[in-house]
Parts: structure tokens; sequence; C-alpha cells
């Protein structure tokens, strides 16, 4: 059977041969539509968030939980060596004489290299006094040292004995008090006097020089 369904026109026209007449319906009222006006004033800007929201994929948020930890202090397991004071290197010193009996003479004289001609004479005269060449005995003049401290010259020197003509026990950093007797310092035995030019016209330091003297010869 052939296909009944046609758009021709003509062919249509056999099929419709009717009148039909368009009439007027006065009892429907239709509305008149503003374009501009209609579609804002009934769409808010919420129908618009509302809408958009609605088109957006749902994202939803996973919260993962984690387990608490307890929190750990880590102390180092290495020891800190503690700081110390690199050691001073040790002064080398102009003397005179061999040391050969580790006696240590100390003068001070900003002028001269050991005194004057009377001083010189008095030291000859005590280093005589027991039994001492110049050999045995070392002479530094500490003007030419100052600031320096016994164990900075005990260390160079190491002397048994020590005689200080001039130079103060505060001046060597000692804390030690001179009352006219030897002092026994460690393995040192100090004698403390005027400076030698002075010394010389003293006839009461003289004294207690001799007397302290005795004792060590």
């Amino acid at each position: 059977m052939e296909n009944q369904v046609t758009n021709n026109a003509n062919a249509l026209r056999l099929f419709f041969t009717d009148d039909v007449f368009l009439v007027k319906d006065e009892t429907v009222e239709i509305a008149a539509v503003d374009s501009k006006n209609a579609v804002s004033e009934n769409f808010s800007a919420e129908d618009h968030i509302v809408q958009q929201s609605a088109l957006q994929p749902k994202v939803e948020s996973i919260v993962v939980e984690k387990p608490e930890e307890e929190t750990k202090s880590y102390v180092s397991s290495v020891e800190i060596p503690p700081v110390v004071a690199e050691p001073k290197t040790p002064k080398n010193f102009k003397y005179l004489g061999g040391n050969k009996k580790s006696v240590l003479i100390l003068v001070n004289d900003q002028l001269n290299e050991v005194s004057t001609e009377q001083g010189r004479d008095l030291l000859r005269k005590i280093v005589k006094a027991v039994d001492l060449g110049t050999p045995d005995f070392a002479i530094v003049n500490y003007a030419q040292y100052r600031g320096t401290d016994y164990l900075e010259f005990h260390a160079f020197f190491k002397p048994v004995t020590m005689l200080s003509f001039g130079v103060e026990i505060t001046d060597l950093k000692l804390n030690l008090v001179w009352q006219n007797e030897i002092i026994n310092h460690g393995n040192t035995k100090i004698i403390f006097a005027p400076n030698l030019h002075q010394l010389d016209s003293d006839l009461t330091a003289k004294k207690l020089l001799w007397a302290n003297l005795q004792k060590i010869k």
C-alpha cells in the first residue's frame, strides 16, 4: 500500500472543499505583554541566584579526621662541650744572666737597662751575698713588660726564688700581702723590696732585705 501522507497543496484542495471563516471572539481578553519589563519585573535577583546555584553542581567537602598525635619533645643526646678559653701563648722575655739556678730578679727602671750606677752596684752586692753568679740568675726589667703577671713570668722562668725590686704585688696580680717576710707561693720563695736606686739610700729596707736573703742561702 502506498503512503497516504502528502504535503502537495493541489492534492489537499481535492479533500478540503469547504470554506473556512475566521471569527473574532470579543469575550476573550488577552493581556498585553510589555516585552521590556515583563521579564525583569518577575525575575528577581534572588531567583537568579537560586537558579544559578541550582545549575551549578553541588560540591561536598570531605573532612578527613586525623587521629590526634601526642606532642613529643625531642632532646638531642649529643652533649655540647663547654667553651674552654684558649691558653695564652707564653711570652718571650729579654733577660740578663743564665738562670741555671732558677733565680728570677725583677727590676723596674724606665730609663736604664737595669738601674742607675748606684742601683747596679747594690745588686752586685746582693747576688754575691747569696753566692750567686751571673749564670745562676735571670734579670728582667719589668718596665719593658708592663701588665705582665706572675703566672706569665713563672711559666717562662719557673723560678725557685724571685727577688722583686720596685715591682709591687698588685703589678703581678698576686692575691698576697707583703709583711716584710719571705712569701712561699707554691714552690717559689718571693722577696719584695723597693726599687734598687731607692733601696741604696734606705737603711731600714736594706736591713730587712739582708735578713730575708740569709734565709734563702
